[in-house]
């Protein structure tokens, strides 16, 4: 291979990885198998690798974007919009849960599935996945102690057995549930402030 060809490699099949809704193996064991066979470098590995997640992700969340434009209904669009809206209104606490997500190995399709459907401002979402995906990249292809032998091995069917097929499963169900809540109206009685004890004593026993 030229010097240029295993990033470039790397890179394209990354985004492809991240770009597909579902049932793709983890990245890192496609790091994995590029560190073992062709014995890149691990940071500048994991700094591609990220790259190509992060550039797969961004792609993944407009094609949902521009499609759940066609075929999700309206009124699902609306109530995960009004989630999104409330999360994003609280930074302290989604920036941290989003970092701490990215950082492990499970799938984060759905999230930006959701980002899309949502129209969320994805240039903050995709700086802390980015951030994270290369610390976790190299945390996870530094401990690889055995890899795929061919890369037919990591593409291939099995794409990481019946958990991993389950996981996805059970992802893309939550996903429908959240957008059948009305969010709207479940945060604003959530927000409501309740009559204080002694106000409703006063209501009880009117002058």
């Amino acid at each position: 291979m030229d010097r240029l060809e295993p990033w470039l490699l790397v890179w394209v099949l990354t985004v492809a990885l991240n770009f597909v809704p579902a049932f793709m193996p983890p990245t890192w064991a496609l790091l994995a198998y590029f560190r073992v066979q062709h014995g890149l470098d691990v940071l500048p590995l994991a700094l591609a690798g990220a790259f190509g997640a992060t550039t797969g992700r961004a792609l993944l969340a407009l094609a949902s974007q521009h499609a759940g434009e066609r075929i999700i209904p309206a009124r699902w669009r609306a109530n995960i919009r009004a989630l999104v809206a409330t999360i994003e209104s609280r930074p302290a606490f989604s920036l941290p849960t989003l970092g701490l997500f990215a950082l492990g190995p499970v799938p984060s399709n759905h999230l930006f599935i959701a980002a899309g459907l949502a129209k969320a401002p994805l240039a903050p979402v995709l700086t802390v996945f980015a951030i994270a995906r290369f610390v976790s990249y190299v945390i996870w292809v530094t401990a690889a102690a055995t890899a795929a032998q061919s890369l037919g091995q990591v593409l291939g069917p099995r794409l990481g057995g019946g958990l991993a097929v389950a996981i996805q499963i059970v992802g893309f169900a939550v996903l429908i549930v959240i957008m059948h809540v009305d969010w709207a109206t479940v945060l604003r009685r959530w927000n409501q402030p309740q009559p204080s004890r002694s106000t409703e004593r006063i209501e009880d026993h009117p002058r």
